[in-house]
């Protein structure tokens, strides 16, 4: 890792606990004023990693919930608009039906939910657009349905934020994938894990 890498890295771990105790005090005196207060996440920003990518670069995912127990997502590297890299790398596009919120008292909410949506696999550099009929025109990308469960976690912060933490398993279905210049198995199981921040 280079020293222009290393530094701010190292920062960022030294500082890191400082912040979110500060934050999560803050937090604490929040829920104390307003007893009623329940965890409810508009939206969220996450990075973390899963297991369907090989490309070495971090998944990001983007969570808006327009209803307290609804939401929609997408998740994937940014291959197309943020690199280019032609390694393979797995998007998924999903909305997602919260199940159950309980409070864990001194940590925070859980959120079991179902998900479902598409899942798009692509081998080379990818192109805009789902492929859900078959391949691209280059054979490097093809989409399908895709289920799945997972957990949500929430923490109050500071200043109507909270710490969102996510853990998602699930399966697509990609009739295609064999016909891809480099083929891929039908059935693709994945499961993800990322953290973030949510309001």
């Amino acid at each position: 890792m280079p020293p222009s890498t290393l530094l701010p890295a190292l920062a960022l771990l030294v500082l890191a606990p400082s912040v979110l105790r500060a934050q999560e005090k803050v937090g604490e005196a929040r829920a104390k004023a307003d007893p009623a207060f329940t965890s409810r996440n508009f939206g969220n920003l996450r990075v973390g990693g899963s297991t369907a990518n090989d490309n070495g670069r971090p998944e990001l995912c983007l969570e808006l919930s327009p209803v307290s127990f609804l939401s929609v997502e997408g998740c994937g590297t940014g291959s197309g608009f943020l690199h280019g890299d032609p390694e393979p790398e797995v998007a998924h596009f999903r909305t997602k039906l919260r199940l159950l919120s309980f409070d864990v008292e001194g940590w925070g909410t859980l959120q079991p939910f179902v998900a479902a949506g598409l899942a798009e696999a692509q081998v080379g550099e990818d192109d805009l657009g789902l492929q859900l009929g078959g391949t691209d025109a280059r054979r490097v990308s093809t989409a399908g349905p895709e289920l799945g469960l997972g957990l949500r976690f929430l923490r109050p912060l500071a200043s109507g934020f909270e710490l969102v933490g996510d853990f998602n398993v699930g399966m697509a279905w990609l009739p295609h994938a064999p016909d891809l210049v480099k083929p891929g198995d039908t059935w693709l199981p994945s499961a993800s894990l990322s953290l973030g921040v949510g309001f």
